[in-house]
């Protein structure tokens, strides 16, 4: 009996235990695949990093990228052209800050500045437009 209790608290324990770092990164990558964009945001702002061996900020990172991506080629269909590129530079930038270098970010950026600059008197926003520059992409 006493086998028994301690075998079932155990599982308990380690059923009631936080995440393993493969189960946040798993988790992350299966919200990304179903394009559960702002609960994988949301489960990475709540994420303690002393509780999680993943590297949350790569995980951020990851998926704001990929959210960009949504959001610039397939986006929510109810949503405009402006509204969908203008968000998604804003994911953009967020994986920016986290990372400068990451490339594929800058290149969606360019990319999608291009198009603004075909535009009479379009702009994704003056606040956009700061945030580029503080991250030394000029527009």
């Amino acid at each position: 009996m006493r086998f028994f209790s301690l075998l079932l608290l155990s599982v308990l324990f380690v059923s009631c235990s936080s995440s393993t770092p493969e189960d946040l990164s798993g988790e992350i990558d299966r919200l990304i695949a179903e394009e559960e964009y702002s609960r994988a945001i949301e489960l990475l702002e709540n994420a303690d990093e002393r509780e999680h061996e993943a590297d949350i900020p790569e995980l951020k990172e990851k998926t704001y990228l990929n959210y960009g991506l949504y959001l610039e080629y397939r986006g929510p269909e109810e949503s405009s052209m402006r509204d969908r590129m203008t968000s998604a530079l804003e994911q953009f930038i967020k994986v920016l800050e986290i990372n400068p270098e990451n490339e594929k970010a800058r290149t969606e950026i360019q990319q999608i500045m291009g198009i603004y600059e075909t535009m009479p008197d379009r702009s994704p926003g003056d606040e956009i437009v700061e945030d580029l520059q503080a991250l030394g992409v000029e527009y």
